[in-house]
């Protein structure tokens, strides 16, 4: 029966979205706050067991670096339940950043881009941080250079999911790309709450709901890829042109 839920998309979806407003209802509740270190780490759990049972990786390493990162993913929501701190928000985001190169290499592929397609990606990078930056910037001091390399981890991650555009069928591309979107939304919320306003943008709800849902589209992208068509079609004519 747990298998069919996993295997069923809409029914995982339902479960995936029920735990999440369980999550949420906890975490601005008047219950024990002990109860998150139930209700979110099951999320991640949900999205391995999910990865686990539906993945098609073609190579044990794509299989690793995945796995890998959700692990990682897993530590630092345990270790980010609670009272926050600079310090263990630090530590987190060790494990999320190193997650985030994880999933930056499972998303390299081989093909040649021109710069010129990439520059508006470049670009709306460039603004998101410049943005958090000019806000947070006076209150970093010993957390400048970390918090710089992990905005630099993000947007690596976004860029090569990014130039996954025609090496994956579309499904995949874009529920990966909007998934990394929601992943920089949560981010960007993030840094805000902790270095400049602890109350911005009603962050008991839209850090963990952005993040949740970044998990889940980048989660179900993967499992859904598959070369794209046009890809396809160019080994196929080169096959035959080496005949």
């Amino acid at each position: 029966m747990k298998q069919n839920i996993f295997k069923n998309f809409k029914y995982f979806t339902l479960l995936y979205l029920f735990v999440l407003v369980i999550d949420t209802f906890v975490k601005n509740s008047d219950y024990k706050y002990s109860l998150r270190y139930i209700t979110k780490p099951l999320l991640v759990v949900l999205l391995i067991v999910f990865f686990l049972i539906n993945n098609k990786e073609k190579y044990k390493s794509g299989f690793c670096l995945v796995l890998g990162a959700y692990i990682l993913f897993f530590l630092g929501d345990i270790l980010l339940i609670g009272n926050d701190t600079k310090l263990k928000f630090a530590i987190g985001g060790t494990f999320f950043g190193i997650a985030k190169v994880l999933l930056s290499i499972r998303f390299t592929n081989t093909q040649d881009f021109e710069i010129k397609k990439l520059l508006p990606f470049l670009a709306f990078c460039f603004v998101y941080m410049s943005v958090i930056m000019l806000f947070i910037y006076n209150n970093l001091k010993f957390y400048f250079i970390p918090s710089l390399c992990y905005l630099l981890v993000v947007m690596m991650m976004g860029q090569f999911a990014y130039l996954r555009k025609k090496e994956v069928n579309n499904t995949s591309y874009y529920l990966v790309l909007f998934g990394v979107f929601f992943s920089m939304l949560s981010d960007g919320i993030t840094f805000l709450k902790v270095f400049y306003d602890s109350k911005i943008l009603y962050h008991t709800i839209t850090i963990m709901s952005f993040y949740a849902i970044s998990q889940f589209l980048i989660v179900v992208g993967i499992v859904k890829e598959t070369s794209s068509l046009t890809k396809l079609k160019l080994q196929r004519v080169k096959s035959k042109t080496d005949k």
